[in-house]
């Protein structure tokens, strides 16, 4: 049972260091934004209802290559590398501290709830 727990910390901490949420993260509120401008413009274009689900198709399908690209490279100064498999081989990482996820996602989940609440 302990291992169990081990292993998941530690995965969770490879998913930080190769900063696989923060694509996440950043990949679902840019598709979203980017569905609801197409839901604008699709409208005002008159274009066939098919049509804004195959934008969301893609967008969909797009998730789990920006995951799988996530993992395997990082984007740095020097342009786009491979990440390194040893989290001691990369002495640039600093993973920040946790208490700004939390007020980052604290602050999206208010604006959520106030737009639902008060919304139209």
């Amino acid at each position: 049972m302990a291992e169990d727990s081990e292993r998941s910390v530690g995965l969770w901490q490879e998913f930080r260091r190769r900063r696989v949420l923060r694509v996440a993260a950043a990949y679902v509120a840019v598709a979203f934004a980017g569905l609801q401008g197409m839901d604008v413009v699709l409208a005002g274009l008159e274009v066939p209802g098919w049509s804004y689900r195959l934008v969301m198709g893609v967008a969909v399908l797009g998730f789990p290559l920006a995951i799988v690209l996530a993992w395997a490279f990082d984007v740095t100064s020097r342009g786009i590398v491979k990440t390194p498999e040893d989290a001691t081989a990369d002495p640039s990482y600093e993973p920040g501290p946790p208490w700004i996820w939390l007020a980052v996602v604290s602050v999206a989940t208010a604006g959520g709830l106030a737009l639902w609440l008060l919304g139209p």
